[in-house]
């Protein structure tokens, strides 16, 4: 740890230290309560012309932890951000370590999955590159995942409290894009990590025992948050509102429109998972509860890959899921600034 960082050990005091049981990562909370802080879109850039947006985005980071005090960080996507004519670098690995260093000063052991920037076509390593970095961190509890499974980072990090597991933390690796770059569109979870999913729940349910319930954390949001919103806004009592906004110009929502993902709807058969939270869409800040699964954007971080969005500041913060050791849970906004607290900006 550089001397720049050291005062950081000394902001969150997790109160758990996670287990390796047969290759999984475990927290034994016994009868207490499990703060999990997400963190979306942090876009470091780590060059050029990104120093200055950086430490902004540090500042954030580091308010975000001091107020959850966290025992688990996850950062949903995006931590770091490619884009020369942004940040004045394609060294994606460079910015993993710059982002990671600061991280891993915190003390608090954290987790991530990528998001459709991590890599980029015109980026110097791929992301099994940077996967293969986070696996080297005391703190860091990434797995790359079975190979056989689409993507880099499915795996799983479990709560257990006094009767047993009273959440399974889903990490999955949402993809990039459909092609080779952008303008392709995004892709979707797929569906053989569908099935790893439901295999993984599966196999940790005792037999003739209630299936294990699950928070998933991934990047790019399904299709039916957005049908989801449509009907809140039309008056449908089936969906549940609980906090935050829409934000995106025209009411936007980054699912994929070439591709139809079938995650959502499975997950609701399945009837394991209970939340889903992710990031992608900066300005968004929504959380509702849609066919029995709570989807929940996380409060966003960026300073530098949206145009103008250092000056914007209600999408802005943390987002804090407490679990019980009963296996109920909830969530709630961090705010960075007090205006996010009932006030849109337009």
């Amino acid at each position: 740890m550089t001397t720049k960082f050291q005062q950081n050990a000394n902001i969150a005091k997790p109160r758990y230290l996670p287990k390796d049981e047969d290759g999984y990562t475990v927290f034994d909370i016994g009868e207490g309560d499990f703060r999990i802080l997400q963190l979306t879109d942090a876009h470091i850039g780590a060059g050029i012309f990104s120093a200055k947006k950086d430490e902004l985005a540090f500042e954030a980071i580091k308010k975000a932890i001091s107020d959850a005090q966290p025992d688990l960080i996850i950062f949903t996507g995006d931590n770091v951000y490619p884009i020369f004519v942004f940040s004045g670098s394609t060294d994606n690995l460079k910015q993993t370590k710059k982002f990671s260093e600061f991280v891993e000063s915190f003390h608090v052991p954290w987790a991530c999955v990528f998001g459709n920037h991590d890599e980029e076509k015109h980026s110097r390593y791929k992301k099994e590159r940077l996967a293969d970095y986070f696996e080297t961190l005391p703190y860091c509890l990434f797995k790359k995942g079975d190979e056989d499974v689409s993507g880099c980072g499915n795996y799983v990090i479990k709560v257990k409290g006094k009767n047993g597991i009273a959440k399974a933390l889903m990490l999955l690796d949402s993809h990039s894009y459909v092609g080779k770059g952008f303008t392709s569109g995004f892709d979707v979870i797929h569906d053989d990590q569908i099935s790893w999913y439901e295999k993984e729940i599966n196999q940790m349910t005792p037999e003739g025992g209630e299936k294990v319930k699950s928070l998933a954390f991934f990047h790019i949001p399904p299709e039916e948050f957005k049908e989801a919103w449509t009907k809140l806004t039309l008056g449908d009592k089936s969906v549940e509102y609980h906090h935050g906004f829409v934000q995106e110009k025209d009411n936007y929502f980054g699912y994929s429109k070439h591709l139809h993902g079938n995650f959502f709807e499975e997950m609701v058969k399945f009837g394991s998972c209970e939340g889903m939270f992710m990031g992608h869409d900066h300005l968004s800040t929504l959380s509702l509860t849609y066919k029995g699964i709570r989807l929940t954007y996380g409060m966003s971080i960026d300073y530098l890959a949206y145009v103008g969005i250092k000056k914007r500041v209600t999408q802005r913060g943390g987002t804090l899921i407490t679990v019980n050791a009963d296996g109920s849970w909830d969530t709630k906004p961090l705010p960075f600034d007090v205006r996010q607290k009932g006030k849109r900006e337009r």
